[in-house]
Protein backbone atom coordinates (compact mmCIF):
# COMPACT_ATOMS: atom_id res chain seq x y z
CA UNK A 1 0.00 0.00 0.00
CA UNK A 2 1.18 3.55 -1.07
CA UNK A 3 -0.39 6.85 -0.43
CA UNK A 4 0.36 10.46 -1.02
CA UNK A 5 -0.22 13.48 0.33
CA UNK A 6 0.54 17.21 1.08
CA UNK A 7 0.02 19.28 4.18
CA UNK A 8 0.08 23.13 3.27
CA UNK A 9 -0.42 25.75 6.35
CA UNK A 10 -0.93 29.74 5.45
CA UNK A 11 -1.23 30.39 8.97
CA UNK A 12 2.03 31.90 11.19
CA UNK A 13 3.89 29.74 13.15
CA UNK A 14 2.15 29.07 16.58
CA UNK A 15 3.90 28.07 19.88
CA UNK A 16 3.02 24.97 21.29
CA UNK A 17 3.01 24.01 25.05
CA UNK A 18 3.86 20.12 25.65
CA UNK A 19 1.16 17.81 27.84
CA UNK A 20 2.54 14.93 29.04
CA UNK A 21 5.96 15.51 27.90
CA UNK A 22 8.83 13.85 30.01
CA UNK A 23 11.32 15.74 27.86
CA UNK A 24 9.92 18.94 26.60
CA UNK A 25 12.28 19.25 24.04
CA UNK A 26 13.15 15.73 22.67
CA UNK A 27 16.08 14.88 20.72
CA UNK A 28 17.41 17.43 17.63
CA UNK A 29 17.70 16.70 14.15
CA UNK A 30 20.14 18.88 11.87
CA UNK A 31 19.45 19.34 7.96
CA UNK A 32 22.04 16.99 5.87
CA UNK A 33 23.48 15.71 8.93
CA UNK A 34 23.73 11.71 9.87
CA UNK A 35 23.46 11.95 13.75
CA UNK A 36 20.72 9.49 14.55
CA UNK A 37 18.67 11.38 16.16
CA UNK A 38 14.73 12.08 16.81
CA UNK A 39 12.00 14.84 17.97
CA UNK A 40 9.76 14.02 20.45
CA UNK A 41 6.22 15.32 18.65
CA UNK A 42 4.54 16.88 21.80
CA UNK A 43 0.67 16.03 22.65
CA UNK A 44 -1.47 19.31 22.33
CA UNK A 45 -4.59 19.84 24.14
CA UNK A 46 -7.97 19.15 22.33
CA UNK A 47 -9.98 22.24 21.10
CA UNK A 48 -13.39 21.97 22.12
CA UNK A 49 -15.41 19.93 19.64
CA UNK A 50 -12.12 18.09 18.39
CA UNK A 51 -12.12 14.58 18.09
CA UNK A 52 -8.39 13.89 17.52
CA UNK A 53 -4.73 13.86 18.01
CA UNK A 54 -2.64 16.81 17.41
CA UNK A 55 1.21 16.85 18.30
CA UNK A 56 3.66 19.31 17.07
CA UNK A 57 7.32 19.59 17.26
CA UNK A 58 10.24 21.69 15.40
CA UNK A 59 12.08 18.97 12.59
CA UNK A 60 15.29 20.60 10.72
CA UNK A 61 14.32 23.76 11.84
CA UNK A 62 10.54 23.65 10.90
CA UNK A 63 7.25 23.04 13.11
CA UNK A 64 5.67 20.39 11.75
CA UNK A 65 1.83 19.66 13.02
CA UNK A 66 0.59 15.86 13.07
CA UNK A 67 -2.55 14.73 13.55
CA UNK A 68 -4.12 11.56 14.13
CA UNK A 69 -4.18 8.18 15.95
CA UNK A 70 -0.39 6.38 14.91
CA UNK A 71 -0.69 2.43 14.89
CA UNK A 72 2.29 0.23 14.76
CA UNK A 73 2.81 -3.70 14.60
CA UNK A 74 2.78 -5.33 18.17
CA UNK A 75 3.65 -8.41 16.23
CA UNK A 76 7.00 -7.22 14.83
CA UNK A 77 7.42 -5.16 17.80
CA UNK A 78 6.04 -6.56 20.69
CA UNK A 79 8.09 -3.68 23.21
CA UNK A 80 8.26 -0.55 22.71
CA UNK A 81 11.90 0.26 21.59
CA UNK A 82 12.95 3.47 19.88
CA UNK A 83 12.79 3.61 16.20
CA UNK A 84 9.83 1.06 16.04
CA UNK A 85 8.35 2.24 12.87
CA UNK A 86 4.77 3.94 13.24
CA UNK A 87 2.52 4.86 10.79
CA UNK A 88 -1.18 6.18 10.16
CA UNK A 89 -0.67 10.36 10.78
CA UNK A 90 -0.78 13.35 9.02
CA UNK A 91 1.68 16.17 8.66
CA UNK A 92 1.42 19.52 7.77
CA UNK A 93 3.75 22.85 8.07
CA UNK A 94 3.59 26.63 7.95
CA UNK A 95 3.40 28.42 4.65
CA UNK A 96 5.72 28.53 2.91
CA UNK A 97 7.00 24.89 4.11
CA UNK A 98 5.79 21.77 2.21
CA UNK A 99 5.19 18.19 3.84
CA UNK A 100 4.62 15.57 1.56
CA UNK A 101 4.28 12.13 3.08
CA UNK A 102 3.37 8.27 1.96
CA UNK A 103 1.89 5.85 4.23
CA UNK A 104 4.27 2.31 3.15
CA UNK A 105 2.55 -0.82 4.52
CA UNK A 106 3.30 -0.28 8.64
CA UNK A 107 5.42 2.98 8.23
CA UNK A 108 4.99 6.67 7.37
CA UNK A 109 7.76 8.47 5.47
CA UNK A 110 7.83 12.44 4.67
CA UNK A 111 9.85 14.76 2.87
CA UNK A 112 10.05 18.57 4.26
CA UNK A 113 10.75 21.12 1.42
CA UNK A 114 11.53 24.40 3.29
CA UNK A 115 10.34 27.93 1.72
CA UNK A 116 8.66 26.58 -0.92
CA UNK A 117 5.04 26.58 -2.00
CA UNK A 118 5.76 24.43 -4.96
CA UNK A 119 5.36 20.77 -4.94
CA UNK A 120 8.90 19.40 -4.74
CA UNK A 121 10.21 17.16 -7.63
CA UNK A 122 9.88 13.68 -5.38
CA UNK A 123 9.77 11.36 -8.21
CA UNK A 124 13.16 9.65 -7.13
CA UNK A 125 12.37 9.13 -3.46
CA UNK A 126 8.63 7.61 -4.78
CA UNK A 127 10.94 5.26 -6.80
CA UNK A 128 12.88 4.14 -3.95
CA UNK A 129 9.84 3.66 -1.62
CA UNK A 130 8.50 1.20 -4.41
CA UNK A 131 11.95 -0.49 -4.19
CA UNK A 132 11.43 -0.92 -0.41
CA UNK A 133 7.89 -2.33 -0.79
CA UNK A 134 8.98 -4.74 -3.24
CA UNK A 135 11.54 -6.05 -0.78
CA UNK A 136 9.07 -6.64 1.64
CA UNK A 137 7.00 -8.27 -0.66
CA UNK A 138 9.22 -10.70 -1.36
CA UNK A 139 10.72 -11.10 2.27
CA UNK A 140 6.88 -11.61 3.23
CA UNK A 141 6.39 -14.32 0.33
CA UNK A 142 9.75 -16.02 1.45
CA UNK A 143 8.83 -16.13 5.31
CA UNK A 144 5.13 -16.89 5.01
CA UNK A 145 6.26 -20.47 3.40
CA UNK A 146 8.27 -21.36 5.93
CA UNK A 147 9.28 -19.44 9.03
CA UNK A 148 12.93 -21.23 9.25
CA UNK A 149 14.15 -18.96 6.88
CA UNK A 150 13.92 -15.78 8.95
CA UNK A 151 17.37 -15.73 10.06
CA UNK A 152 18.50 -16.14 6.58
CA UNK A 153 16.34 -13.46 5.12
CA UNK A 154 16.32 -10.70 7.28
CA UNK A 155 13.58 -7.93 7.35
CA UNK A 156 14.21 -4.93 4.61
CA UNK A 157 15.02 -1.63 6.11
CA UNK A 158 13.86 1.55 5.09
CA UNK A 159 17.17 3.41 5.02
CA UNK A 160 18.97 0.65 2.45
CA UNK A 161 16.77 2.48 0.14
CA UNK A 162 14.93 5.91 1.13
CA UNK A 163 17.98 8.48 1.18
CA UNK A 164 18.23 10.83 3.67
CA UNK A 165 17.84 13.76 1.43
CA UNK A 166 16.78 14.47 -1.98
CA UNK A 167 18.01 17.30 -4.59
CA UNK A 168 14.74 18.58 -6.77
CA UNK A 169 16.74 18.63 -10.15
CA UNK A 170 14.17 21.77 -11.45
CA UNK A 171 15.46 23.67 -8.52
CA UNK A 172 18.08 22.84 -6.97
CA UNK A 173 16.37 22.42 -3.67
CA UNK A 174 17.66 20.02 -1.20
CA UNK A 175 14.13 17.90 0.29
CA UNK A 176 15.00 16.41 3.88
CA UNK A 177 13.01 12.86 4.82
CA UNK A 178 12.01 11.80 7.61
CA UNK A 179 9.70 9.02 9.42
CA UNK A 180 7.56 8.23 12.07
CA UNK A 181 8.55 5.89 14.96
CA UNK A 182 7.94 5.12 18.87
CA UNK A 183 10.20 5.96 21.11
CA UNK A 184 10.15 6.02 25.14
CA UNK A 185 10.66 9.63 25.80
CA UNK A 186 7.75 12.16 25.83
CA UNK A 187 4.39 11.17 24.16
CA UNK A 188 6.20 7.88 22.96
CA UNK A 189 5.89 9.20 19.16
CA UNK A 190 8.52 11.21 17.10
CA UNK A 191 10.18 12.28 13.73
CA UNK A 192 13.37 11.01 13.28
CA UNK A 193 15.34 10.71 10.15
CA UNK A 194 14.65 8.23 7.50
CA UNK A 195 18.26 6.54 8.94
CA UNK A 196 17.54 6.63 12.00
CA UNK A 197 18.42 2.79 13.35
CA UNK A 198 15.10 0.23 13.04
CA UNK A 199 15.05 -2.33 15.88
CA UNK A 200 15.17 -5.83 14.66
CA UNK A 201 11.73 -7.72 14.25
CA UNK A 202 11.06 -10.58 16.63
CA UNK A 203 10.92 -13.59 14.41
CA UNK A 204 7.86 -15.22 12.77
CA UNK A 205 6.23 -17.11 14.94
CA UNK A 206 5.19 -21.06 14.07
CA UNK A 207 2.43 -23.11 15.99
CA UNK A 208 3.90 -26.15 14.00
CA UNK A 209 7.49 -27.07 14.69
CA UNK A 210 9.64 -26.92 11.69
CA UNK A 211 11.27 -29.66 10.03
CA UNK A 212 15.49 -29.12 11.31
CA UNK A 213 16.94 -32.17 9.12
CA UNK A 214 18.30 -35.37 9.47
CA UNK A 215 20.40 -36.69 12.73
CA UNK A 216 21.98 -40.24 11.54
CA UNK A 217 22.07 -43.18 14.64
CA UNK A 218 25.66 -43.63 15.79
CA UNK A 219 24.67 -47.03 15.82
CA UNK A 220 23.34 -47.60 12.06
CA UNK A 221 24.39 -44.47 9.99
CA UNK A 222 21.89 -45.61 7.42
CA UNK A 223 18.98 -45.54 10.46
CA UNK A 224 17.65 -41.41 10.09
CA UNK A 225 16.16 -39.35 12.75
CA UNK A 226 13.86 -36.74 11.53
CA UNK A 227 13.74 -33.65 13.93
CA UNK A 228 11.43 -30.97 14.33
CA UNK A 229 11.50 -28.04 16.20
CA UNK A 230 10.58 -24.07 17.37
CA UNK A 231 12.15 -20.92 19.22
CA UNK A 232 15.06 -22.32 18.86
CA UNK A 233 13.81 -25.80 20.81
CA UNK A 234 14.10 -29.35 19.05
CA UNK A 235 10.43 -30.31 20.47
CA UNK A 236 10.03 -33.92 18.37
CA UNK A 237 10.66 -36.30 15.87
CA UNK A 238 8.81 -38.43 13.30
CA UNK A 239 7.05 -41.18 15.16
CA UNK A 240 8.13 -43.82 13.08
CA UNK A 241 11.93 -43.01 13.83
CA UNK A 242 11.75 -43.15 17.52
CA UNK A 243 10.13 -42.30 20.91
CA UNK A 244 11.44 -38.28 21.67
CA UNK A 245 13.50 -35.67 20.45
CA UNK A 246 14.59 -32.98 23.16
CA UNK A 247 17.55 -29.99 22.77
CA UNK A 248 18.34 -26.84 21.03
CA UNK A 249 19.08 -25.68 17.47
CA UNK A 250 20.37 -22.67 15.52
CA UNK A 251 20.61 -20.99 12.28
CA UNK A 252 23.64 -21.99 9.94
CA UNK A 253 24.84 -19.91 6.42
CA UNK A 254 22.58 -23.06 4.69
CA UNK A 255 18.66 -22.57 4.99
CA UNK A 256 18.38 -26.25 5.39
CA UNK A 257 20.81 -27.39 7.84
CA UNK A 258 20.93 -26.38 11.27
CA UNK A 259 23.44 -26.78 14.42
CA UNK A 260 21.87 -28.92 16.87
CA UNK A 261 22.39 -29.82 20.36
CA UNK A 262 19.93 -33.32 20.60
CA UNK A 263 19.26 -36.31 22.58
CA UNK A 264 17.22 -39.12 21.12
CA UNK A 265 15.39 -41.57 22.43
CA UNK A 266 15.02 -44.68 20.24
CA UNK A 267 12.24 -47.25 19.82
CA UNK A 268 13.96 -49.82 22.20
CA UNK A 269 14.56 -46.72 24.84
CA UNK A 270 17.63 -46.47 24.53
CA UNK A 271 19.30 -42.97 24.11
CA UNK A 272 22.14 -41.02 22.27
CA UNK A 273 23.02 -37.64 22.36
CA UNK A 274 24.76 -35.66 18.73
CA UNK A 275 26.26 -32.09 19.05
CA UNK A 276 26.85 -30.93 15.07
CA UNK A 277 25.08 -30.18 12.31
CA UNK A 278 22.23 -31.99 10.84
CA UNK A 279 21.80 -33.34 7.45
CA UNK A 280 20.01 -31.74 4.53
CA UNK A 281 17.09 -33.47 3.20
CA UNK A 282 15.51 -31.54 1.15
Amino acid sequence: MLLLAAGFSSCQKDSFKPVNDETGTGKTTKVNTVQHDYVDLVLQTRQPGVTYDTYKCVFSGTEITVTGSASWSTVKYPTLTNGVPAFGLGYSAPYPNTVTFYTSYDEDFFTLSIATVSVPNITAMHDDIQKYNHAIDVWNAKNSVDPAFFPFNPYPLSYDYIKPTYTDPNTGMVNVTGKLIRVTTGSHLALAPVDYPTPAIAPPSSANPIFLGGVADPLNPNKLYHIYGVSGNITKLNASDGKSASGTYTATGNQFIFNVNVTIVRTDGTTFSYTGQTMDLS
